[in-house]
């Protein structure tokens, strides 16, 4: 039996989770700030990844050479993630160095300064980081039919924003985009590892909150289960000069909180994840048309997808889509075999042990977790609820929602990709 979190809330609205692991050598500090790239305006695409790559370059007291070269003397992964929801800072090292981690962290959230011409420079960086995604035909591909699927929602500008976007920030942008967001009530401290509640709670204020000034309630999100977005069927595409084009569908499904987001654990394995499932077996093993072929399924409040991605020289697509219509017909006709039902109990709990057994990724979907649902589900209850779902379940939802109805398909090849009629496969 593992260890439960414990959670506390302070009167800044600041939270407070420590996930105790006595077995455990190492400590993850992550500082959890939810504002991400759907909290933007128009005029702000990018600003939440901009802020992240900022804090990294120096307070009032430390360069970013000072940041960098504090943690890495000690062996402390120091790092950071941008998503829609949230922008995360976290560390891991050895037990004895936690008050270290969080007093360096506590300066990069409270006192951030960096001068004129860092600022320029961080900013063609982050231009080289989105050009770099967008030569990667798949990261290109991803991008073009995720934004499309998402149109006219908070989800739907990518999170590095645009080159145009991120050349016309000024510094300015990013101090008051601090002060207006990284605020006590959006802010969730996620301790995992060898730490106690006690010794936790003494670090939590002296570094985080000692330092606020102001008190709230912490910001809890309320999500009605009913919320789907529905796309118009369309087919998208981009020109670029690959021997291969990747191609992908995304599927509209259920949110994040409705009952039947365990099903589509079971769907997406059997179906799209791995070397036993069934498109692989079918598109690569038995037919040869690809190298890989695989899925996943993205929940958020507003709804969320289910895709599978591939790609293949021009003259296999056609046949690859035909595959993927029939798999999918068949699967909606048929449902899942008991085997494959038990497979995908056995990879999930896996997969979660495996997590349980990471102090980092822990302390992140611990903190993930309380910002999206305002609770932390104990590994025992997900399993308890994933291994519930029964094949006539699978049934019911694949009929209900695995369509072609309102499909949305990327693709990024040469020029005459834009000819393709795929649509028209289903």
């Amino acid at each position: 039996m593992l260890m439960k979190p414990q959670i506390k809330t302070y009167p800044s609205g600041m939270r407070l989770i420590v996930h105790q692991m006595p077995n455990f050598k190492s400590v993850s500090v992550n500082v959890y700030v939810a504002v991400g790239s759907r909290d933007e305006e128009k005029d702000e695409h990018g600003l939440s990844h901009f802020v992240e790559h900022m804090l990294f370059k120096g307070t009032t007291t430390r360069s970013a050479e000072d940041i960098a070269q504090t943690l890495d003397g000690l062996g402390v992964e120091l790092n950071a993630y941008t998503s829609n929801d949230a922008t995360c800072y976290w560390t891991k090292g050895i037990a004895s160095n936690t008050e270290k981690c969080i007093e360096v962290l506590s300066d990069m959230y409270f006192n951030t300064r960096f001068s004129d011409e860092d600022f320029y420079k961080e900013a063609e960086v982050i231009v080289q980081e989105n050009i770099m995604r967008d030569d990667e035909p798949r990261g290109a591909m991803f991008d073009l039919a995720r934004e499309t699927f998402f149109e006219g929602t908070p989800l739907g500008h990518s999170i590095g924003g645009t080159v145009e976007s991120v050349r016309g920030f000024k510094p300015c942008d990013i101090y008051n985009y601090i002060k207006k967001h990284y605020v006590p009530e959006k802010t969730i401290l996620s301790f995992a590892g060898d730490i106690t509640i006690e010794a936790a709670e003494k670090l939590a204020i002296k570094y985080f909150e000692g330092v606020y000034k102001s008190k709230s309630k912490p910001k809890i999100k309320k999500t009605p289960t009913d919320l789907m977005v529905v796309p118009k069927r369309v087919f998208v595409s981009k020109v670029k000069d690959t021997e291969q084009e990747n191609v992908t569908l995304f599927f509209p499904i259920i949110n994040n909180v409705h009952p039947d987001r365990y099903v589509w654990a079971f769907i997406y394995e059997i179906l799209a994840s791995g070397m036993s499932s069934r498109l692989f077996l079918s598109v690569r093993e038995k037919l040869g048309l690809v190298y890989s072929i695989s899925g996943g399924v993205a929940l958020y409040d507003i709804g969320g997808y289910f895709y599978v991605w591939f790609s293949c020289t021009p003259n296999n697509t056609e046949k690859v889509l035909k595959t993927i219509k029939q798999e999918f017909f068949n699967f909606v006709k048929k449902g899942a075999t008991d085997e494959e039902m038990e497979k995908v109990r056995n990879q999930r709990e896996c997969q979660e042990l495996f997590n349980a057994e990471q102090t980092q990724v822990l302390g992140t979907r611990n903190a993930t977790s309380l910002a999206e649902f305002n609770k932390i589900k104990p590994i025992e209850e997900y399993l308890g609820d994933l291994n519930a779902v029964t094949k006539e379940d699978i049934l019911r939802v694949a009929g209900e929602l695995l369509n072609f109805d309102n499909v949305v398909i990327g693709a990024v090849g040469r020029e005459n990709i834009k000819s393709r009629d795929y649509l028209s496969i289903f």
